[in-house]
């Protein structure tokens, strides 16, 4: 026998809408520090997400009948995660690019040949290791996030969700253009590190025509710290490309998630 329809009150349509707003936002506010590289503890994140949610509760609106009962509102909350976790994914795809091209570059200028030096058991934990290059990257564009205020787009796109992706409507956007964006992190770590590896990679060369005419130079002593102080000084003349770069990337990324859900 079928259960009556139960007549939810204004109160309890409020608060479902605010449990399925502050699941959106709170997924989105948990993933992004961790993204970030910044130690926010957890206390701080669900009690930013909990005043986020009710900021944004008058430009929410349910789109589907409520729930009913505990299962009900939690097949509600599953897409709405999903959905958090999709707009916390585009600085995910900027942050990765950077860091893929800090791994790039840092290669390139041998900053991890001191584990080969060293001995083979300590080339397989420096090799798996990120480089400190990497690292200075990832934290230059964490700064260049909040600095160029990319955090007020993000917290547009999520604002925007709301009106284009209502609560509850369970729909997520299309996963042909989230893997799209997903597979640009490649162009745009190219276009980040190139400035620099094409200048590194002139040098090695010259390195290898020295090893071979002149072998008494023992050039794998000598070629480490070389490449490690021209890639110094190459980054010095790069800073402001490479600072633009980074905002380049955010800008990208943002424009990235305002699209998905713009459908």
């Amino acid at each position: 026998m079928d259960r009556p329809p139960v007549n939810l009150s204004f109160a309890d349509q409020l608060a479902l809408a605010y449990v399925l707003l502050f699941a959106r936002a709170g997924t989105v506010l948990l993933a992004l520090p961790a993204m970030l590289g910044v130690a926010l503890p957890v206390q701080v994140r669900i009690l930013l997400a909990a005043l986020l949610s009710a900021a944004l509760l008058p430009a929410a609106r349910l789109a589907a009948a409520p729930a009913q009962g505990a299962l009900g509102v939690a097949l509600m909350v599953a897409p709405e995660i999903v959905l958090g976790l999709l707009i916390s994914f585009a600085t995910a795809l900027a942050v990765g690019a950077v860091l893929m091209a800090g791994e790039l570059i840092g290669n390139t200028m041998e900053l991890q040949a001191g584990g080969l030096l060293r001995g083979v058991s300590q080339l397989s934990a420096a090799a798996q290791a990120p480089n400190v290059l990497s690292e200075a990257l990832a934290a230059l564009a964490g700064l260049v996030f909040f600095v160029a205020g990319f955090h007020r787009s993000l917290l547009l796109a999520l604002g925007k969700s709301l009106s284009t992706i209502p609560l509850g409507a369970a729909a997520l956007p299309g996963l042909h253009a989230v893997l799209a964006a997903a597979g640009s992190i490649f162009v745009i770590c190219l276009e980040l590190a190139l400035p620099l590896l094409v200048p590194l990679f002139a040098l090695a060369l010259v390195q290898g025509v020295l090893a071979r005419i002149a072998p008494q130079l023992n050039p794998l002593m000598a070629a480490p710290a070389a490449m490690t102080i021209a890639g110094l000084l190459l980054m010095l003349g790069y800073s402001y490309g490479l600072v633009t770069g980074i905002e380049r990337v955010w800008e990208a990324m943002m424009d990235q998630a305002l699209g998905w859900l713009n459908g």
